[in-house]
């Protein structure tokens, strides 16, 4: 999941965050259930609605002057285009919240449009509202609720902006992350992003460049339980020694062009990979072929690229996020080149390699579809060892572009189950295929077992901070 946090009217708004959860905190933390947590941040909702409703309408009718925005948009007196969504966006957020319900509306009526607004409209709200919404919304008509969310943080500065800082900065960021977890009383947790081309521009002293420092510091005091690294930006998991596809590219700053970069990267890579493994820290990876600047920069996700990582930091326990990719119900060929990473071999190449299912729009699109697809997967792979590595994703606030994004995760429930139904007699760690996916792999993903480095951190986090032990720690132990 990657969420931006809203920071208009210049400098001083940009820290206002410590209020905004502050405003909320007391009663957030005596809620009993889903309905109470949305009522006592309803105000908050309404905030980032309203700021939200404004832009996209002011935006609209700037679009409208020209053509080719006109096209986009489409006639207003037409129902189904974007911009009649946009212009009868209701002026209070519960009056949005209804309309979106009832399909006699044009919101409700048009859900690819209002889709689109949706994942929009996130965007200008402060974090903890959307980790309210995420946990509320997926719960929805589901036997399973959601215990516990990652949210990965990421860092394109140096690839897009020539290391230009976004409003809000990525300590900022992370310290956010840290007050919504003690918030929401360990609900939430996020994966720190690592770039290697800010690490390799900014040395210091210490031996260490900026994004290896906030790595430590995330994860040593601020209760990130994980590293998120973007590959497609520009950047692969080892082996850049050997590349030149920088040469040329436009919006690089100038050390891209330098003949020894791609080996900076590396040194880089090295540098947190090591940290990874001493320290028993998770690492997560974009490795679809999308979100990149360019085809060159996609290619380095490539499974090609991971083999060599894993060759040389053997035992690195890395998910490939959307497995390679997320058409696995059309043919998966790059899912399979990842799937071929896997080892059951302790200490081996890939012997803690794992994946998600992040983006899986075809269980809301075609079930029968993404049932054989993933049947097929557990099929293929040796020694079954996909039944103990696969994990449920949904890479929120991507999907929320679906129809019938609330369903996701029953809509994924009822996949799993005709799934379990072709293998009845697949049994992993003493539990089904189904339980396996949908929580104890990422338990064994994560290290958040009794006695594991990861959850003693987080237990020395909610010691500090006085943070009671969640749910999904008791049901672990238990």
């Amino acid at each position: 999941m990657r969420w931006v946090l809203p920071t208009p009217g210049g400098p001083k708004a940009r820290r206002l965050w410590p209020w905004a959860i502050a405003r909320y905190a007391g009663a957030l933390k005596n809620c009993e259930g889903n309905e109470q947590l949305r009522s006592a941040a309803l105000e908050a909702f309404r905030e980032g609605y309203g700021i939200g409703r404004s832009q996209l309408q002011a935006a609209s009718q700037t679009l409208y002057q020209a053509p080719a925005g006109a096209a986009i948009l489409g006639p207003k007196d037409t129902p189904g285009g974007l911009g009649a969504a946009i212009d009868a966006l209701p002026a209070d957020y519960k009056d949005f919240e209804r309309q979106s319900r009832n399909g006699a509306t044009i919101l409700g009526s048009h859900p690819t449009p209002l889709g689109y607004i949706q994942f929009l409209l996130h965007n200008y709200n402060h974090r903890h509202v959307n980790a309210i919404d995420y946990l509320t919304t997926y719960s929805t008509g589901s036997a399973h609720k959601i215990d516990l969310v990652v949210a990965s943080l990421v860092d394109y500065d140096w690839w897009l902006a020539k290391g230009k800082a976004t409003p809000t900065s990525l300590q900022d960021q992370v310290s956010v992350m840290r007050e919504v977890s003690i918030l929401l009383a360990g609900r939430v947790h996020g994966f720190v992003p690592f770039c290697p081309f800010r690490e390799a521009m900014t040395p210091g002293s210490d031996g260490m460049g900026d994004s290896l420092r906030l790595v430590k510091r995330a994860i040593e005091t601020e209760g990130s339980i994980g590293v998120k690294l973007y590959p497609p930006m520009g950047f692969a998991p080892y082996g850049n020694a050997g590349v030149s596809v920088w040469q040329g590219k436009p919006g690089l700053p100038p050390a891209a062009s330098e003949p020894g970069f791609g080996k900076r990267l590396d040194s880089a890579m090295e540098a947190i990979f090591r940290y990874c493994l001493n320290n028993d820290v998770p690492v997560m990876a974009h490795t679809n072929h999308s979100n990149g600047p360019n085809d060159d920069f996609m290619n380095l996700a490539g499974s090609a690229y991971w083999a060599i990582a894993l060759e040389k930091f053997k035992g690195l326990r890395v998910s490939f996020g959307h497995f390679g990719d997320t058409d696995v119900e059309d043919d998966g060929t790059r899912t399979r080149e990842f799937l071929k990473l896997f080892s059951s071999q302790p200490g081996s190449n890939g012997s803690a390699a794992f994946a998600d299912s992040g983006f899986y729009a075809g269980v809301l699109l075609n079930q029968g579809r993404m049932r054989d697809a993933l049947a097929k997967l557990y099929a293929a792979s040796a020694n079954h060892i996909l039944r103990e590595r696969l994990m449920y994703g949904s890479d929120w606030t991507m999907i929320l572009s679906q129809e019938n994004v609330e369903r996701y995760l029953s809509a994924f429930m009822d996949v799993m189950r005709k799934v379990e139904a072709l293998q009845p007699d697949a049994r992993i760690r003493q539990t089904t295929l189904s339980n396996a996916f949908f929580g104890g792999n990422a338990v064994d993903f994560l290290g958040l077992a009794k006695g594991r480095p990861n959850r003693q951190r987080v237990e020395a986090f909610y010691s500090k901070h006085g943070v009671p032990a969640p749910d999904w720690m008791a049901k672990i132990d238990s």
